[in-house]
């Protein structure tokens, strides 16, 4: 318990940064920002994990993004429930920007015949701030010493530099092994309720974000396996693909590695390549992903995008379930 609340004190001082939703490469270590259903979908009773993602690090400062999640798994005789909660601190340094979320989320997981259904819900509060007073904006530039005077009236009064609503998610997972191959597949949609955000008077509701995975695990032998994974993600007119392969090998009872690589896209340009690689050792998981731009804005970016890092620890199962399906962790 030590580690928990040492992990969750260090969480209040994260920095991270997007003014976009959550975005992740190594998203499938995530469960609480990719899927609601996915609360308690791991191997293991309490799972705590760490997610930290530098991004553009070519325009200083650069964009960070860091979450911090928490999640057990409640088994009965019969059902599966999951209760967590994620904490998100995003920093848009350029334009002085900072996102807090705490979201709490709960998932229900129900057996057909091996089919194994899972819905989930999360709430929680946004909170998002901004400082002007560090920006320069037309009405501050002084044409007599051709130069900004930040002691000058930047005329935006009306701009609220806090607010703050209440923001509703929810999502469908579906799963089944077919001999060797365990297929998964997920929906979920968040701004379920629509909340409204804006600066001054150009409130506007948040568009609905749906996203669309799936994944197969193919067990090629029991220290062997290949995961080709797709995430499709779309709100208002904005697409993000992303799809990729990763290959997990055990070489001893505590000791596993992992490669892979993806790519990331959108309907009308292509983004960046992605290398990932993972070591896990006893109940410890860390991965390391590198974003390499392959847009337009390659040669600008001297061909970098972002690096991404992940740890989660997972503590052992205290009871069995009835129905269970294998599942290597790298």
């Amino acid at each position: 318990m030590k580690l928990l609340y040492t992990l969750l004190f260090l969480s209040l001082f994260y920095s991270s940064s997007i003014a976009q939703d959550i975005h992740l490469s190594q998203y499938y270590t995530s469960n609480l920002s990719l899927n609601p259903a996915y609360t308690g979908n791991f191997d293991g009773d309490v799972k705590v994990g760490l997610n930290s993602r530098t991004q553009w690090a070519q325009i200083s400062p650069a964009m960070k993004t860091n979450m911090i999640s928490i999640e057990k798994k409640i088994l009965t005789k019969q059902n599966e429930f999951g209760v967590g909660m994620i904490l998100i601190n995003d920093q848009v340094s350029s334009f002085f920007l900072n996102t807090n979320k705490i979201m709490l989320s709960g998932s229900y997981q129900k057996n057909y015949n091996g089919h194994l259904i899972r819905f989930g819900i999360q709430s929680g509060i946004v909170m998002r701030n901004i400082n002007t007073n560090d920006q320069t904006f037309p009405s501050q530039w002084n044409y007599q010493l051709g130069s900004y005077d930040p002691t000058s009236n930047n005329n935006e009064g009306s701009v609220k530099n806090t607010w703050h609503y209440i923001d509703i998610n929810a999502g469908l997972g579906w799963s089944h092994l077919y001999g060797k191959v365990k297929l998964s597949a997920g929906y979920a949609l968040f701004n379920v309720n629509r909340p409204i955000e804006g600066y001054g008077s150009a409130n506007k509701a948040i568009p609905f974000r749906h996203v669309f995975n799936t994944s197969a695990v193919y067990y090629m032998n029991p220290k062997l396996s290949l995961v080709p994974h797709i995430l499709y993600m779309n709100s208002a007119t904005a697409t993000d693909f992303l799809a990729g392969v990763n290959a997990y090998r055990k070489f001893t009872e505590r000791l596993g590695l992992m490669a892979g690589a993806g790519y990331r896209g959108s309907t009308a340009n292509s983004d960046a390549a992605i290398a990932y690689g993972g070591i896990s050792y006893d109940r410890f998981v860390f991965g390391l992903s590198w974003d390499f731009n392959v847009s337009s804005l390659s040669k600008n970016s001297r061909y970098k995008t972002a690096w991404e890092v992940s740890l989660t620890y997972t503590t052992p199962s205290r009871k069995s379930n009835k129905v269970t399906l294998p599942c290597d962790r790298y």
